[in-house]
């Protein structure tokens, strides 16, 4: 890899450029992406600098500027940022709403380098704010928000521009192929599937057909112990055709479930039959009441059959499943607010 200065451009082998993605993905947001994934997001969202790169000793070039937007486009295809504004522009909008405040984001930002140079502070403790604050006189309030400003811009910067890469950066990272290849059990034991996958979901419900069965069902499990209930995933073999108990509370649990749910990654339309045996799961348990998640859709003649026979049984299908995940997602807040 050399860096043209005639062109302004970087000049590498293709399959640097698809390494050197992966990596900064990786370290940024925790994903591990494949040459597939790449190649598969950089179609689904026209980015064009990463399409058509092939492992081989065929050369192209980029500007940095322009792997930099892809990057920044690869991040918002999978969840991890809610637009493609590059740092650089993140951290004046940031200086520009504090003017528009009355507050001066220059004197802000000469005390938060001498105090981020004064060697007093390995991190930005409370102390360190408050120096701050006292070396700015500025509002409390607009010296946090220019420090939000800071960690946005800092967030959304490239390691291999700005040197910021560790190999801790590379601890925890989770495999995107692993949401349609198998099981994956979160690190963390209280919940049941891993953020970053809903994030990833929640931007590309097209791929809901394609998750791992098992992960499907910790997606729903998760989802309902978010709303608040008491949950208990099955065994995901062997287990009745019941695949999450719901409780009101975790004193509740001692009885009969709330809610039971089967989950059903399919393609094809779930027929009637399915939702009689359900049912009768559901009367089996005693349980108030059943739900069928399913990534697909229920049939018309299920449904009928439910209404006519007055079950109370509940259908999620694919938008509604996909709404879940839209729900979950780490930036909803963020993005509701925008909207």
């Amino acid at each position: 890899m050399w860096f043209d200065e005639a062109l302004g451009k970087i000049r590498a082998p293709q399959g640097y450029f698809l390494d050197l993605a992966s990596e900064e993905i990786a370290c940024s947001t925790g994903v591990l992406l494949t040459d597939q994934n790449l190649h598969a997001l950089s179609h689904r969202y026209e980015i064009d600098e990463l399409q058509g790169l092939e492992r081989g000793e065929r050369e192209t070039v980029i500007r940095p500027e322009d792997f930099e937007d892809a990057v920044l486009n690869l991040r918002v295809a999978i969840g991890n940022l809610p637009d493609t504004n590059m740092a650089q522009f993140v951290f004046l909008d940031a200086c520009m709403a504090l003017s528009k405040k009355g507050a001066d984001p220059f004197k802000i930002s000469e005390a938060y380098l001498a105090v981020s140079d004064s060697g007093k502070y390995s991190s930005l403790t409370d102390e360190a704010t408050e120096e701050i604050i006292k070396l700015s006189r500025a509002e409390p309030i607009h010296v946090y928000e220019f420090l939000i400003g800071v960690a946005e811009s800092q967030r959304r910067q490239l390691n291999f521009l700005y040197g910021r890469v560790t190999r801790k950066a590379w601890d925890g990272t989770v495999a995107l192929d692993k949401l349609f290849s198998g099981e994956h059990i979160p690190g963390d034991p209280t919940v049941y599937l891993d953020q970053r996958y809903i994030d990833f979901l929640a931007k590309n419900g097209e791929d809901f057909g394609r998750i791992h069965w098992r992960n499907f069902e910790r997606l729903t499990t998760e989802f309902f112990r978010r709303q608040g209930y008491e949950v208990d995933l099955g065994k995901g073999t062997k287990d009745g055709g019941v695949d999450v108990r719901v409780w009101t509370d975790r004193e509740a649990k001692a009885g009969p479930p709330m809610m039971l749910i089967q989950c059903k990654r399919y393609k094809d339309v779930v027929g009637i039959e399915t939702v009689k045996a359900f049912w009768a799961d559901v009367h089996f348990e005693g349980a108030e009441k059943g739900l069928i998640a399913t990534t697909s859709s229920i049939s018309g003649d299920a449904k009928k059959l439910r209404d006519v026979r007055k079950w109370p049984m509940s259908f999620a299908e694919s938008d509604e499943v996909h709404r879940w995940a839209r729900t979950m997602w780490r930036l909803a807040p963020e993005i509701d607010e925008e909207e």
